[in-house]
Parts: structure tokens; sequence; C-alpha cells
């Protein structure tokens, strides 16, 4: 068997239906043996950066994705995709062709050797938990399981195999194949039963806890059993953008999500809590502001399964429990908690949540108020839709009023949030979920970032609606320039540089079906007309230039997070 028969058959027993690829004579050997293998379907980009990014969506809804690309540039082309799934944590293979092993080059100092090569392992090191270039046939099996395994286990993280054209077309000889053994599972963890004793302790003696949920919880799959635990023990919760969707925003105990962009509700809780603990939660510049200054009246329990988060925090927890998810909640478990009796501190988070929204749904009042599209659009597209927003004022608006409901899914790239990322990475959410309706939202500067991928769309019939929030410029750096560089606005419109699309003609160019919103009066009708389409849609959104974002923070409170 060839290596190329090989690793195709591989990747269909991951159980992965759908893989996207991009053809170059690099990778032809191994993309002709997947267009071959019953079982096994493909799609093909435009753009490897949407491929990338459509290969991160698709993990984050399915566990893990595949894709395939050739040497040089198309390895250079995934670098943004990939990096969102690193900072991210999120389980992805990358296949990069690569030329024949003649003409890799010798040593680090000579640029390059053969045709559109590139030392991928040196590339993608820094933004990948493995990258690999495969030397031998035989060690192919080894390398391949061993790459999975890393994706999957301790802090997740995408892996890079490199592929050399002479290895794809070699023979593998069964009898020397080197195989993969994971390591044993950890033996139990009796430090970890002290701590969470202590754990337990402190919550006994602090009369205001809160836990923090962040995207730890979503990439370990351990949801659920948080949401368990703050109901059967009545703690009040907040979370992280990249927690946002564990819970619909009804739940009681939930309170929103932190930072300058997110709730105002939740970050009063925060202010007003003597205890925080947090889950998964790095501490991100978002959710703690860049002026962030720890009130040392108020204790943090941090639990983390990377020990370098940990150490290398921005907020210096009081207490660093480093330990996977999965085995935390498994031990805490154990322990007999009552419920706790706060409801006087359950009733003054329950307040601050009537403050959620502020003065938002007045703004904008011109053309149309994003704040109050958003707060329509929550309540009327199905419950378990996928929505996923894009870079700049779009995720923020969007974060700051949409109400998650029960089953639906919230995405973006929370860590590295480029711009042009909600076209490709809906494309992958469409193919991971075939029978849900999945909302890309963007701006018209990140448009035009992957606007090839509008070809894709008028081949394929997805489910697929792109929302498009015009602006007419880049509106998250006008509100950037506004602030820091007294209002000077290069760059960030027509009378500076950039030229806004005209998204009619470039949509109806494609033959694709072109919905209009030019004002408040109209949200209803034209979100239920595009609800009713089937098939690809762009629906596009007129807001005015002058509508910026709002900040959410509490500058008048003492607090942990000092915005």
């Amino acid at each position: 068997m060839k290596v190329k028969d090989y690793i195709a058959k591989k990747i269909k027993n991951l159980k992965i239906n759908n893989i996207p690829l991009f053809q170059g004579g690099a990778i032809m050997h191994l993309i002709d043996s997947i267009g071959e293998l019953k079982g096994l379907d493909y799609y093909v980009p435009y753009h490897e950066q949407s491929l990338a990014m459509s290969v991160d969506a698709y993990s984050r809804i399915k566990g893990m994705g595949v894709g395939c690309v050739t040497s040089g540039p198309g390895g250079t082309n995934l670098i943004t995709g990939v990096c969102c799934s690193y900072y991210d944590s999120i389980p992805s293979l990358f296949i990069t062709g690569q030329v024949g092993q003649f003409h890799v080059k010798r040593s680090k100092e000579m640029r390059q050797r053969g045709f559109q090569e590139t030392d991928m392992v040196s590339l993608f090191s820094s933004i990948t938990k493995f990258t690999y270039q495969i030397k031998d046939p035989n060690e192919v099996d080894y390398i391949f399981d061993k790459a999975v395994y890393l994706a999957k286990n301790g802090r997740p993280g995408p892996v890079v195999i490199d592929l050399p054209y002479n290895i794809q077309i070699a023979d593998i000889d069964l009898k020397k194949m080197k195989k993969f053994f994971p390591p044993p599972p950890k033996k139990k963890n009796p430090r970890l039963l002290f701590q969470i004793k202590k754990v337990i302790k402190l919550l006994n003696e602090n009369k205001k806890v809160v836990f923090i949920a962040g995207g730890g919880l979503r990439v370990s799959n351990t949801y659920k059993e948080f949401l368990k635990i703050t109901k059967k023990i009545n703690i009040p919760f907040v979370t992280t953008w990249a927690s946002q969707d564990i819970t619909p925003f009804d739940n009681e105990l939930y309170f929103g999500s932190i930072g300058q962009h997110g709730h105002q509700s939740a970050n009063e809780v925060i202010n007003s809590a003597d205890l925080l603990v947090t889950f998964g939660f790095r501490f991100a510049v978002k959710a703690i502001s860049e002026n962030y200054n720890k009130n040392n009246d108020k204790k943090i329990i941090s639990i983390d399964i990377d020990p370098v988060e940990l150490k290398e925090a921005i907020i210096e927890p009081d207490m660093k429990i480093c330990a996977d998810l999965k085995i935390f909640f498994n031990y805490f478990k154990k322990f007999p908690i009552k419920k706790f009796k706060n409801q006087t501190w359950v009733e003054q988070c329950s307040e601050f949540k009537k403050l959620k929204y502020l003065n938002n749904l007045t703004v904008g009042s011109k053309e149309v108020n994003p704040y109050l599209f958003f707060n329509i659009f929550s309540k009327i597209i199905k419950k378990n839709s996928i929505v996923i927003t894009d870079a700049g004022a779009n995720l923020c608006w969007c974060m700051e009023s949409f109400n998650v409901t029960k089953n639906q899914r919230l995405i973006s790239a929370w860590g590295n949030s480029p711009m042009g990322y909600s076209i490709g990475a809906g494309i992958g959410a469409s193919y991971a979920s075939k029978n849900t309706e999945v909302f890309s939202l963007i701006g018209d500067g990140s448009f035009m970032m992957n606007v090839q991928e509008m070809q894709f769309l008028k081949h394929h019939n997805l489910n697929l609606k792109i929302i498009i929030f015009d602006n007419q410029g880049l509106g998250n750096t006008k509100l950037g320039t506004e602030e820091r560089l007294l209002s000077r606005p290069h760059a960030n419109n027509s009378a500076h540089g950039y030229y806004p699309p005209n998204i009619k003609d470039i949509t109806n160019s494609y033959k694709i079906k072109y919905f209009n919103l030019i004002n408040n009066s109209k949200i209803n009708k034209s979100i239920n007309d595009l609800m009713k389409f089937k098939g690809n849609a762009v629906l596009h959104v007129k807001v005015s230039p002058e509508t910026n974002v709002v900040n959410h923070s509490v500058p008048k409170l003492q607090s942990i997070f000092k915005f």
C-alpha cells in the first residue's frame, strides 16, 4: 500500500465526512487518494486562508477537522487560520504537500532548494502543538496517530504534517510500520483532592462568590458539568465571549459576559464579588481590559489545564489549580456540598441583570441600530442555529446584545479575530451541521478579505446566510483612532484611502439572493424574509458610519478589573 492511500484511510477512520482541500503539484497524489476513496467527501474553497478557517469552525463543532494544501504558498496561506485554532485551543489537522526529499534544502541557512519549497516545520512550530515532516514511509502511522493524539489531548490545538511529494507515492512495509502508543492515563492526584477541599472551604467562607466560565469549558466539553454544579449549589456565574453560548441568557444564575464589550450586568457582578473562581479562563485582555487593577480584597481561584497560563497570567490568582477540567469536576462531585444560602447575593446580581442593555437600543437611529437588530435577530432565528461573528464592530454589537437560547452556537476566532473569518468558518460550520441554519456576520471591510468564497456559495447549496453590516468604513479602527489619534481617520474611509465595496453589485454578480435593510422599521421583516429563503443568501444591513461600539465597563466602581 502506498502512503497516500494509507493516509486517506486514516483520515476516513477519524469519521470526518468532509475534507476541504486545494489542489497543487506537491499534494496531488494525496488528493487523488482522498478523491478515489469511497465514503470520504471533499470540497474546494477558493483560498487556503478560507480553507483553514473552514477547518477551524468544523473542528469547533465536530471536535476535529482536517485540511490539505500544497507546498510553499499553499502552506503559508494557512497561517492566519491555524493561528485561530492555536490561540483558542481547537484541535485540527493540516497536511501540507512538500517538494520531493531530494529538493528539500539541507540547512536552515539555505533559503530554498526546490520550487515552491518552504520550511513548514520552522514556519508552523510556534503556532501548533506539533509539526513534523515525514522522512520515512514506515513512520507515517506513528506520526499521524501522534499528531491526532496531541491535537486532542492536554490543552488541544492544531497540528501540521508536512508530506514530501516522493513520500506520498512510496510503498509502506507493513512489517516495519512504526506504531504510536498513547501514554497511560495519569494516576489519582491527591494534591488535587486537597486543593478542592480548600476551594470548598473558601466557598463557604465567602458570601459573594462568582464563577467565571472561560473558553476552556467549551473546548473541554465540560460546560454541562459546570452548569449542574452552579445550579446544585446556587452560585452566580458569568462567562467570557468564548463561552457565552454554554447556557441560555435567561438562566437565572447567569449574568452575562465580562469585559469592555461584554455586558454591564456581568461587570457589576464581578465588581461586587469577594471571591472569583475561574474555569479555563486565561485572563485575556479583552475580558479584563488593558488597564487592569487587582483589588486585594478580592480573592481569585484559577483552574486551568495549562501550567504556563497559570504561571504567566496577567492577573496573579491567589490559588492556582493545574488540572484537566474533566478530572476536576469528577473529583469535585465526590464532595457533599449543600446549596448555599446566598439568596440575597443572587437577588443583588439579578438587579444588575436589568442593566444589560443600558441605552443601546436607541444608538444609531439614522439607519439600522445594530444593537436593536441583534436583539430582534436572537428572538427570531431557530434554537439550533449557528451564529458566526467576524472581527470588528459586528463582533462587539453581537456579543453585547445577542441573547443565546438553548442549543445555539455562537462562534468566532476569539483570540486571533482576523477579518474575513466568518465566511470560511461559515462554510466549515455548514458542512459540520448540514441540517442546521448557519449565519455568518461580517462588516463591509472584512467581507472583501474572503469575497472569493461567494463563488463557492454560488455552486454549493449550503444553508448559509451572510449578514453584512455596512458602515462604509473600518468602524472599529475608526473608533480606535478617535480615542488614540485625535480622530485622524487615515485608511478608515473613502476620504482617507478605504473605498467601501458595492455589496449589492458583488452579490448580484454571483447570482446569490440579495436582501437589503436600510432602517429599523423593517428589521423583523428582513430577518424573516432571510429565514424563509432556502439556500445561500446575503442580507445587506446599512449602519450609520457614526454608530460606535458601546463600552460596557463600570469605571466608577472599584474593581478587580479596572476598565
